[in-house]
């Protein structure tokens, strides 16, 4: 038999015992004698009951780990490795049909490498068997044969099959083989053990024909990158999460460099993806700061925050996700959050978005929607499966705090107290601020020197103003109720009406604990659905600077806690029930879906009374509480923990105590394959890299690394 007539046996066989029949001794026959219509294989010939499914709802997963005791889910795990080792026999076979004049030591080498993969399938199926199962029994994936039967060149070949599905063989074959050496099962430990050894060399065969035909300008990583198409990416040179063989794919001969690309790139498999970007500038944008004037560009300041922020979203990204990014995360920050059991998106530059329209895209997301948001995604609308609803006008006043002063006024005044039709209503709600702590708009100085007149007149000795389109703190200034306005004072406030017609002026409040509430608008669904609520640490000038994430309150005197979380957090629960309808009727009337929150404090009134204001302003987008909220998942529970935002002469302060607390993660109690539960116990995860334009750093804090900050702690609002 010659090899020709060898490989046309295995592409169109029929039977399982042609294509995993021994050749013996071969001879390279005739190059005339090439087999006809492999140009474009739909399938290779099959056996009843062996054909593949081409349909994508099959799975393709293997069982869990922690189920392989279990003989019928041992024989589902062997039935699933025995049909990728079928179809790399087949492609093997198929790359000598199709590239006749390829090297012969290059056909010499595919040979050998097809050989040891039919004894690969024949181990797995003589095992099967005794787990008492049949090939055949499970549907059969044809993934492999679909995105490596279009090769056009043998270079298509080694990317695809040799340094891409074989490559994750490392890691597969590796990580079953101690699994089932780990439960008893030495036998099957063996074949798995063999088969990785094996792999080790078929990726090595491919990588030196790669490195032989790529182009010698570019590195390893910059032409494997380039060789592969669509749905094919590196993504799939990896196995199991959290098994990644480094030690594997150095005997194979990959680069470290090349292997640390490998072990954090992140693509969609195909899925349709949701694009997210952060954009602190909404408040700002809609103030009208670079509205209406596209050529111009986000404060420097505003770009700066962004560029230092903008991958918090990788905690509520999901990892089929795209995060649009000023600039990728190096390969160290990706590594590190990795380590800390985050599945991280995949990154695009703003620079390259035009990569989007090669996608598949679900939704958008962004941090805000605002008009230049909506312009952003524009030319991808088209793609996307959900279309974000149109901006109009009017959705500019859901960012307003005159907009929502106003409505808790309303809503305040339409609680009876203390009797009346509904007094049981008031009743139970008397814990609410009351009319007399709330504030007014204000649209120039002299209004301001009124309200401040009046808050005197109420016993209260400072005020907030409060720019009507503002966040983070900016565009608000402590003022005195009692005294005059000072000339820089009323300069101050003559220089902001310039820049907004309006303002809010509330009498200061003796705040005791910031809150946080967060919802999220589905797009189909009626009604929000509350995600939970958090504390913010506030630092000077009400900048925000992180969250408190576990033990929310355990600082607080013991009438505080008393207050918050007697009956099982009544009282919060109680806010929550009462703000969500009045906010969602607000909502509905714009049709807005999306992220949104509201932020919250408790004071003690003028008798010193603990009382709640429920909202002091409504956040229209996504927030840092949404974010906390998020990283809470990735927690050990009952560890000490905290989302925060170090500038960057804190962080100058504070990271050298880091290094001597490494990131501990508890054991995971899954054995799910492609589960990731593994909780950080301690340690420290950083979400920025830090380089000498950095300003901002935000960090998850958890365990020992809480106490070493502890000495320069953000002082919260006691």
């Amino acid at each position: 038999m010659n090899v020709n007539e060898f490989a046309e046996q295995i592409v169109f066989g029929k039977t399982l015992e042609e294509k995993l029949l021994a050749p013996g001794k071969l001879t390279y026959g005739s190059k005339s004698n090439v087999a006809p219509n492999v140009d474009s294989l739909r399938t290779p010939g099959r056996p009843v009951g062996l054909q593949m499914r081409h349909d994508t709802g099959i799975n393709q997963q293997p069982p869990s780990d922690n189920c392989l005791e279990n003989e019928q889910a041992r024989g589902q795990l062997l039935h699933f490795l025995a049909n990728h080792e079928l179809l790399a026999t087949e492609l093997m076979a198929l790359v000598l049909l199709k590239f006749p004049d390829a090297p012969h030591a290059f056909r010499q080498g595919v040979l050998v490498t097809l050989q040891e993969e039919q004894e690969h399938t024949r181990m797995y199926i003589r095992r099967m068997k005794e787990c008492g199962l049949e090939f055949g029994s499970y549907p059969l994936s044809g993934q492999f044969w679909r995105v490596v039967e279009p090769m056009q060149s043998p270079m298509d070949f080694v990317s695809r099959l040799s340094l891409t599905f074989e490559q994750a063989n490392l890691d597969y074959s590796l990580h079953f083989a101690k699994v089932f050496q780990k439960i008893g099962d030495t036998e099957t430990a063996d074949v798995l053990q063999k088969i990785y050894e094996d792999e080790i060399s078929h990726v090595r065969h491919g990588l030196e024909w790669f490195r032989q035909w790529k182009d010698p300008e570019q590195t390893d990583w910059e032409a494997y990158q380039q060789s592969l198409e669509s749905p094919m990416s590196p993504q799939r040179a990896r196995g199991p999460r959290g098994e990644f063989n480094r030690e594997g794919r150095i005997q194979a001969g990959l680069t470290e460099d090349f292997i640390n690309a490998i072990e954090v790139f992140r693509q969609s498999r195909g899925r349709a993806t949701t694009v997210r970007w952060f954009d602190p500038s909404a408040e700002a944008e809609l103030a009208g700061e670079f509205l209406n004037h596209p050529e111009q560009r986000p404060t420097r300041v505003m770009e700066q925050l962004t560029q230092d922020l903008e991958k918090v979203l990788i905690a509520v990204a999901k990892l089929d996700d795209i995060l649009l990014v000023r600039q990728s995360p190096s390969l160290q920050l990706r590594k590190q959050l990795i380590d800390a059991g985050f599945e991280l998106p995949e990154f695009i530059e703003l620079d390259d978005q035009m990569k989007l329209a090669e996608r598949k895209i679900h939704d958008f997301s962004p941090w805000a929607w605002t008009p230049r948001n909506h312009e952003a995604a524009k030319p991808f609308l088209e793609l996307a499966r959900h279309r974000p609803n149109p901006w109009r006008e009017e959705h500019r006043d859901l960012f307003r705090k005159s907009w929502w002063a106003k409505r808790l006024k309303t809503w305040l005044a339409e609680i009876d107290r203390p009797s009346g039709a509904d007094s049981a209503v008031g009743d139970r709600l008397d814990f609410l601020c009351t009319d007399k702590d709330l504030g007014h708009t204000a649209e120039k100085t002299d209004d301001v020197v009124g309200h401040l007149s009046n808050f005197s007149k109420r016993g209260f000795q400072s005020a907030i103003f409060k720019l009507d389109l503002a966040s983070s703190g900016r565009g608000q200034r402590r003022l005195n109720c009692s005294d005059p306005l000072t000339t820089q004072d009323r300069s101050w406030l003559e220089a902001m009406f310039r820049s907004q017609p309006l303002a809010v002026v509330e009498p200061e409040l003796d705040r005791v604990v910031d809150l946080s509430l967060l919802w999220h608008m589905p797009r189909k669904s009626s009604k929000p659905k509350f995600l939970g609520w958090t504390r913010p640490l506030v630092a000077d000038g009400r900048r925000y600077a992180g969250t408190k994430l576990s033990a929310s309150f355990e600082d607080c005197d013991s009438e505080v806690r008393r207050f918050l979380l007697a009956n099982r957090s009544e009282k919060l629960q109680q806010v929550v029930s009462w703000l969500e309808p009045r906010i969602f009727n607000e909502l509905n009337q714009f049709h807005f879906k999306g992220y949104f929150g509201v932020d919250a404090f408790i004071f003690r009134d003028t008798q010193g009374e603990l009382k709640i204001k429920p909202l002091v302003e409504l956040n229209p987008r996504m927030t840092m509480g949404h974010v906390s909220l998020a990283l809470k998942k990735h927690l050990s529970p009952g560890v000490p923990a905290e989302f925060r935002i170090f500038t960057k002469s804190e962080w100058d302060a504070v990271s050298a105590n880091f290094e001597a607390t490494p990131l501990i993660r508890q054991s995971s109690t899954s054995g799910n394959l492609n589960s990731n539960r593994n909780r950080i116990q301690s340690g420290l995860v950083r979400f920025s890299d830090v380089d000498e334009s950095t300003k901002l750093i935000p960090c998850l804090l958890v365990g020992d690394a809480v106490n070493q900050a502890s000495a320069q702690a953000l002082v919260a609002s006691q």
